[in-house]
């Protein structure tokens, strides 16, 4: 019989990031369908399980995922476990994909990612919400609550967005230059905030929105109070993120996002 390689014997050019937390009732299947969907060649499927109390991790690795774990709970901390794992012992990864651990981002989608970094792209985004089919799916608050905070990121980043979303592609080196440290509501208006202040290359493509396969929601598709507690601390952690990028731009970085948008455009 024949054995399967290991994941840390294979040199993948884009890893999978996928932050997970008490979902062991569909973290399989999810993995599932992204192994059947994408090359083992070119993606590896990394779980950042953060601060859960069920059996996520130990359903990743039986599905065939490496998985990092920590203690502190919040999506930014599970992504940045995972990350950090893929640089342990994967450093020839070009590319960071992050998608949603509960099934609600589609891998037909992941595609359209690829072909936008190919293109030149440092920062992909799949927007949800100017799709009217998501809209039943995202609920009413959803939809509205992102248009806001898009536009509340467009202000802070001099670029208009249409969504915040879970699904989008970020290049490796651009990554580093951003060092995200908003691991909680901020994680994902702070690389868009901070990539437009860096003057990388940025576009968004359309991507499904799909219903959380099982388990409980945790940001989305929860009350209008809550809805509106989190709005608000992203709010906040747009507005750092453009105090942070404003400082670093103008104190430190100097020509380096040009360096960093030449390289992606070159293939480096």
């Amino acid at each position: 019989m024949d054995t399967l390689p290991s994941p840390f014997s294979l040199r993948p050019r884009f890893a999978v990031i996928i932050p997970a937390c008490d979902e062991e009732a569909c973290i399989g299947r999810v993995l599932d369908e992204l192994s059947s969907a994408l090359d083992p060649e070119e993606f590896v499927l990394v779980v950042g399980v953060n601060g859960s109390a069920d059996q996520t991790a130990a359903v990743a690795r039986a599905h065939g995922a490496l998985v990092a774990e920590t203690a502190a709970r919040g999506y930014g901390y599970g992504c940045q476990s995972a990350i950090d794992l893929v640089g342990e012992f994967m450093p020839q990864v070009r590319a960071y994909i992050f998608v949603a651990g509960d099934g609600a981002s589609d891998p037909q989608d992941i595609r359209k990612l690829i072909d936008a970094y190919e293109q030149g792209y440092a920062l992909v985004l799949g927007a949800r919400t100017g799709q009217p089919g998501n809209w039943r799916v995202m609920r009413f608050s959803h939809v509205i609550a992102n248009f806001a905070l898009a536009l509340w990121c467009g202000v802070l980043a001099g670029r208009w967005f249409k969504d915040l979303a879970p699904l989008r592609l970020i290049d490796r080196e651009l990554f580093e230059a951003i060092a995200p440290v908003e691991k909680k509501f901020g994680w994902t208006i702070e690389p868009q905030i901070a990539a437009a202040r860096l003057g990388a290359t940025i576009c968004e493509v359309p991507a499904r929105e799909r219903p959380r396969l099982a388990g409980q929601q945790k940001v989305s598709g929860v009350t209008w109070r809550r809805t509106f507690s989190i709005g608000c601390r992203i709010l906040a952690a747009g507005w750092r993120a453009r105090l942070r990028f404003h400082r670093r731009t103008t104190a430190q970085f100097g020509g380096r996002e040009k360096e960093l948008v030449a390289q992606t455009q070159r293939g480096l």
